[in-house]
């Protein structure tokens, strides 16, 4: 048999190698001209977009670039910025909660259906919007994940349900991002206290609030109500599953002696756990039985 001549040769390897080149150089670029549209007010302005798709895509995509991204994550303006779109993004979601409870009896199943595809996609946003505040290493967004925690939001089971699994899951992840800030340079803390001081003396009631509890955070530790969040929240009857939940984020923070006293009790309350309530699975909303589509 006669040996492979060069250009079979080349066929066999050159050809292929330049083409997963060219693919590996395409992407590359898809991957830089995606980059430097990244910037913290890019992420905002998508995130304030008025097509859904984009907002919950910018929100998802920006929780995973704050797990990188170490000046980011410890940006407090931006902090707070995300924890105001999440405030607002919550009171939205339950605005269309209520909105589709109310036309139940009156729409049309084409306008139910809308209004399903429209909750699921707010949902959605929240959720991912409370990914990344758990995500930064300063905890300005602790008091609306706190709230969620709570209360989440409306009266429907799904919609409640879910949003207060998401909080507690970014507690958690919070409460272990602080580790990255203690990492920080004595200089990047001393401009994220100025910082928060700046928002600290804002006329914005909220904004003013958020940033003087992550500044007594800084002076005095603690867990900023975190602890006692969680320990309510270990008193759901109903869903197994975010009592699981609070016994793993009950292990990322710390406090003063009577938190550490409630989070102990908490998680020896938690170990005795007999199984009650059940095991909520989140679907996605279905058409009334007496709604029909349009034929």
């Amino acid at each position: 048999m006669a040996p492979p001549s060069g250009r079979h040769i080349a066929q066999l390897f050159l050809v292929p190698g330049l083409i997963v080149t060219g693919a590996v150089i395409i992407l590359l670029g898809f991957s830089w001209l995606a980059g430097t549209t990244r910037t913290p007010d890019q992420f905002l302005k998508n995130l304030d977009s008025s097509n859904a798709d984009i907002r919950w895509r910018a929100a998802n995509d920006l929780a995973q670039v704050l797990k990188r991204d170490e000046k980011l994550a410890a940006d407090p303006v931006f902090g707070l910025n995300l924890a105001e779109r999440l405030y607002k993004a919550a009171d939205e979601l339950e605005r269309l909660e209520k909105a589709r409870t109310g036309m139940r009896n009156s729409a049309n199943g084409k306008e139910i259906d809308v209004a399903n595809k429209d909750l699921i996609a707010q949902r959605n946003y929240v959720g991912y919007l409370c990914a990344c505040l758990g995500n930064l290493s300063i905890p300005v967004g602790a008091p609306i994940l706190i709230d969620l925690a709570r209360t989440g939001r409306g009266t429907d089971d799904q919609v409640r349900v879910l949003v207060r699994r998401r909080a507690v899951w970014a507690l958690a992840n919070l409460g272990d991002s602080q580790k990255r800030f203690h990492k920080l340079s004595d200089e990047q803390k001393a401009e994220i206290r100025h910082n928060l001081q700046s928002r600290a003396a804002s006329d914005d009631v909220r904004t003013s609030a958020w940033a003087a509890a992550a500044l007594k955070w800084l002076d005095t530790g603690g867990s900023l109500g975190v602890v006692a969040a969680l320990a309510d929240c270990a008193k759901e009857e109903r869903d197994i599953f975010l009592r699981e939940q609070v016994a793993f984020a009950l292990n990322f923070w710390r406090g003063d002696s009577e938190e550490e006293k409630l989070a102990e009790q908490t998680l020896l309350t938690l170990t005795r756990d007999t199984g009650r309530g059940e095991r909520i699975e989140i679907l996605e909303y279905e058409r009334p039985k007496d709604q029909s589509p349009p034929r």
